[in-house]
């Protein structure tokens, strides 16, 4: 490949991955805008939209390193700080022990595998000429991610979201959305992490894959004119 034509994509990569934490930044300091779910998930999580344009544009190498790199970011601002704190409330919250290998669990189902499937979408290697293969690119970063959440919801989140109900069935705490739809599904696991994960994802895929299609026609001409070697 054109030597320029790769310091392109690589200088083009790493200023897509700083928007993506630029907006994830931003976007949780901006009321509305940054919702969330009782037990983690935005609502509008914006930041997809560069790393999965990542992949698209450049391919699956770039894609999943751009991926790994902000699930890195993520996970960093999320625990790395307050790790030995996180344990020691979840071991209060769950009576489960919280030891090195369900933090690593943690890490793979939360983020490694979440963030690194954005990048995915280097998979779809016609989704910049065809809206249909751009639509799906969307779509199957999503169920990934969708599996991901919703496994570690099980195997990890389990004992919180009992504990969560007990509480508001002594009426120590009130309801909230992740509550309700555990008493919704009769208290099974599986439906209720599926729900769960399902309602946030699903709000970020429409927001991200609307505003990927607007600009779809200008994605293909910068594509074309500046990284496509002659």
């Amino acid at each position: 490949m054109n030597q320029s034509i790769e310091t392109k994509k690589m200088i083009a990569t790493i200023n897509l991955l700083a928007i993506a934490i630029v907006l994830d930044v931003v976007l949780s300091s901006i009321p509305g805008l940054n919702l969330s779910m009782p037990f983690g998930g935005k609502f509008f999580g914006l930041s997809m939209l560069p790393i999965v344009l990542i992949g698209l544009m450049f391919g699956l190498k770039y894609g999943l390193i751009s991926g790994f790199i902000y699930a890195l970011y993520n996970f960093g601002v999320d625990y790395i700080v307050y790790l030995e704190t996180l344990r020691i409330t979840l071991e209060g919250w769950t009576g489960e022990s919280w030891g090195a290998f369900r933090i690593f669990l943690l890490i793979l189902f939360d983020y490694i595998i979440p963030f690194m499937a954005f990048g995915l979408s280097g998979l779809f290697k016609d989704g910049l000429n065809q809206k249909v293969q751009f639509v799906y690119a969307f779509v199957f970063v999503s169920l990934i991610r969708l599996a991901s959440s919703t496994i570690s919801g099980v195997i990890l989140w389990s004992s919180s979201i009992e504990y969560a109900s007990s509480q508001v069935e002594s009426g120590a705490e009130s309801p909230n959305i992740a509550t309700r739809l555990f008493a919704f599904v009769g208290n099974r696991l599986w439906l209720y992490s599926l729900g769960y994960n399902f309602i946030y994802i699903a709000t970020t895929l429409a927001t991200t894959l609307v505003i990927g299609l607007l600009i779809h026609k200008r994605l293909q001409i910068l594509n074309r004119d500046y990284f496509l070697a002659k």
